[in-house]
């Protein structure tokens, strides 16, 4: 066989151990590129086995009188699910009758045990190999036929749900757009699960449109198969993809009368979207509208449904009912445009506490109020030009939770608050990074070589010593460079008196840190802040 050339995948059964064997040593099977990838004694373990290998068996030998399940009823059982597969029936004289069977039930060809040996073999697998791999092409073929044909119907679908939502139909307009993309329900009452794949703007930088359109059309046949064909006794649905990692399922109530019964069956499709965003590997939240009644309440419940999807920013969870969560706020909190103006002045005078506690606020704020995310994200984007930090379209599009607010103050920190931070070598121990991480958030307090190894579990002694050996300089030194940066800035931008920056800064000493800043920039903390601070 040559290189690159892939295998079929055969399976022999006989009840005869002796035939399987003297079958499977023949050495035709590889030179005509056949893998028996396994044998079976009977049709019920044959079964088994083509279920199992469902997705690359493509030909079986098989016997016709065994035991159990005899080859007819295996054929008969294998064509009910399983047209692909070619089946070459094994006889010997006196099977003539059953072969006729075999044959009217879905066999392919037949074969004389006895008449078989390496040479009858090889012929047979030639044929055989051509026949399978035009059935093979033939099923390329109708799958992509079939493919096209559903995204025709797909692109009617789209077309007709979003002239409903947008309310752009008139009366017989609307009836022949139904009809054209083969939609059974009316539609007058309706509700709508709203699905919506949370990081959809950073798979968009991971993966090609096409990928990603691939991945939409497999998920809608899994939510449609989900929806419909496992319940006969739930409403009419169609499932719709809106793009940007957004799916609907729109469900037609417009043949039920009790409310209580609606609202029965919308959580029976509800649970059935949930079992199926379950199931894949991207996070989804879901959105469920009300029933809305009458023509135009699609509209209503397609905004429904859509609202929900921003709690998802605020509350932890998969599926989000209207009615069960608070509205989303439409107006930005004004702990937030406070934070806004304050943000470059905190920042200058090296006031990280303050900023901190200025997120929070907003996060406490904004959480109170359900305000819609678009409003938080577009005040992100305003703080990032306010304080020159930039993020690319990727990173604004992987902020799906309120929380995720404190990561962003903790990027300001990183940059405007730790500017005596050394670069921590690549090669640096787990033990020293957790140490530094501990200093970083710690210096100002009254801490030191105990704490430190206690964050990083290790002994005091011996992270002296790799301290000094991984970054270059003492411990005792960075802690004290850490300190100085900090006083340095509160001298230049406050009004502080040099002992109250001695004790914010971490030294509970004025007299050595008075000494120790000479000795570090040669001049007194009074001199330094008359030639630096900010006027």
């Amino acid at each position: 066989m040559q290189d690159g050339a892939k295998w079929i995948q055969t399976v022999i059964v006989d009840d005869d151990f002796l035939v399987r064997s003297y079958l499977k040593q023949l050495k035709a099977w590889e030179k005509a590129g056949y893998q028996i990838i396994a044998d079976a004694r009977d049709g019920e373990e044959a079964l088994e086995l083509a279920e199992e290998r469902k997705a690359d068996l493509e030909v079986i030998f098989t016997d016709i009188s065994m035991p159990l399940v005899d080859g007819i009823e295996l054929i008969r059982r294998l064509r009910e699910t399983n047209n692909a597969v070619y089946i070459v029936v094994l006889s010997c004289h006196d099977d003539f009758e059953y072969v006729k069977e075999a044959m009217k039930w879905g066999a392919d060809e037949y074969v004389l045990k006895n008449s078989l040996d390496e040479c009858s073999l090889y012929e047979m697998l030639v044929a055989i190999k051509k026949q399978v791999e035009g059935r093979k092409e033939k099923a390329r073929r109708d799958a992509k036929a079939r493919c096209l044909m559903e995204m025709g119907r797909h692109t009617l679908k789209y077309h007709f749900f979003n002239g409903l939502i947008s309310g752009n139909f008139q009366p017989q307009e609307r009836e022949r757009k139904r009809e054209e993309a083969g939609i059974a329900g009316k539609y007058t009452n309706s509700a709508i699960v709203n699905m919506c794949i949370l990081k959809w703007g950073e798979l968009k930088n991971s993966y090609s449109p096409l990928d990603l359109e691939q991945y939409a059309q497999g998920f809608l046949q899994k939510l449609s198969e989900e929806t419909k064909g496992k319940r006969a006794d739930l409403p009419d649905t169609e499932i719709v993809y809106l793009g940007e990692g957004i799916f609907c399922c729109f469900a037609d109530m417009s043949d039920l009368r009790l409310s209580s019964l609606m609202q029965q069956k919308l959580a029976s499709i509800a649970a059935a979207c949930l079992r199926c965003c379950k199931k894949e590997i991207h996070t989804f939240a879901i959105g469920v509208s009300n029933v809305c009644f009458g023509e135009a309440g699609i509209q209503e419940a397609y905004q429904q449904a859509r609202e929900m999807i921003k709690v998802s920013f605020y509350k932890e969870g998969d599926i989000f009912f209207y009615g069960d969560s608070p509205k989303v706020g439409k107006v930005l909190p004004q702990e937030a445009e406070d934070l806004l103006e304050q943000a470059p002045s905190y920042v200058q005078r090296q006031q990280y506490d303050l900023l901190k506690d200025g997120f929070q606020a907003v996060i406490d704020a904004a959480s109170r109020q359900y305000t819609d995310s678009r409003l938080i994200l577009h005040w992100i984007k305003r703080m990032d030009r306010q304080l020159h930090f930039e993020r690319g379209a990727e990173q604004y599009a992987g902020i799906i939770r309120i929380r995720q607010l404190l990561d962003i103050c903790g990027e300001y920190r990183n940059k405007f608050f730790l500017k005596g931070k050394r670069p921590i070598p690549e090669s640096t121990s787990q033990g020293v990074r957790l140490a530094v991480h501990f200093l970083h958030g710690h210096y100002k307090e009254q801490v030191g070589l105990p704490e430190a190894a206690e964050a990083a579990g290790l002994n005091p002694s011996y992270l002296s010593y790799i301290f000094k050996q991984e970054l270059g300089i003492g411990f005792s030194a960075y802690l004290l460079n850490l300190r100085m940066e900090h006083a340095k800035a509160l001298l230049c931008s406050t009004n502080e008196k040099v002992k109250n920056v001695a004790a914010q800064s971490g030294f509970n000493d004025y007299h050595y840190f008075s000494k120790a800043f000479k000795k570090n920039t040669g001049v007194s903390p009074a001199d330094y802040r008359k030639q630096n601070h900010l006027k």
